[in-house]
C-alpha cells in the first residue's frame, strides 16, 4: 500500500466507523488477529469483535463523537494519525454515567500495517484527564 492508500483508510475508518458507527468499516481495515493496546483499558482489544464493541461503546456513551485528523504521517507500513475529537456524554462510559457536558480532546493513533494492507496492531495515547475533567469529573 501506498502512503496515500494508508492515508485514505485511517480517514475512511474514522469518519465512517467511529464517526458514523458503520461496524462494517471493520473487516475492511482490522485484520483478524488485530491487536490494539491502550494505557487506559486494561483489557487488550483483540481481533475485529473487540474493535466493533470498542466503536460501540464510545459511540453508545457519546452518539455525537466526530474525531477530526490533524495530521497523518506514514512511515513504510506505519502509520501516525494525530486527531482531536468532540462530543456529549448522554451515555454510560465504563460505568460513569451519562454527565451531559460536551468534551474536545487531542489524541494519536499509531498503526501497523501487515502485509495484506489491514491493520494487526495499533497503539493509542489521548487526553484522558482532560476528557474527565471537561465532563465535570475531575477538578
Amino acid at each position: 500500500m501506498s502512503a496515500e492508500d494508508h492515508k485514505a483508510l485511517f480517514r475512511y475508518y474514522f469518519n465512517e466507523g467511529t464517526n458514523k458507527g458503520d461496524l462494517s468499516v471493520v473487516e475492511k481495515v482490522f485484520a483478524a488477529d488485530y491487536i490494539h493496546h491502550d494505557p487506559a483499558n486494561v483489557d487488550a482489544i483483540g481481533g475485529m469483535e473487540d474493535v466493533r464493541r470498542h466503536i460501540t461503546t464510545l459511540r453508545s456513551a457519546f452518539p455525537d463523537v466526530a474525531f477530526h485528523i490533524q495530521q497523518e504521517i506514514v512511515d513504510g507500513d506505519d502509520i501516525v494519525v494525530r486527531w482531536n475529537a468532540t462530543g456529549t456524554h448522554t451515555g454510560d462510559y465504563f460505568g460513569i454515567p451519562a454527565t451531559g457536558k460536551s468534551f474536545n480532546i487531542t489524541g494519536m493513533n499509531h498503526w501497523h500495517m501487515g502485509a495484506d494492507g489491514k491493520t494487526v496492531e495499533g497503539w493509542v495515547s489521548r487526553d484522558d484527564m482532560g476528557l474527565m475533567r471537561q465532563l465535570g469529573l475531575m477538578g
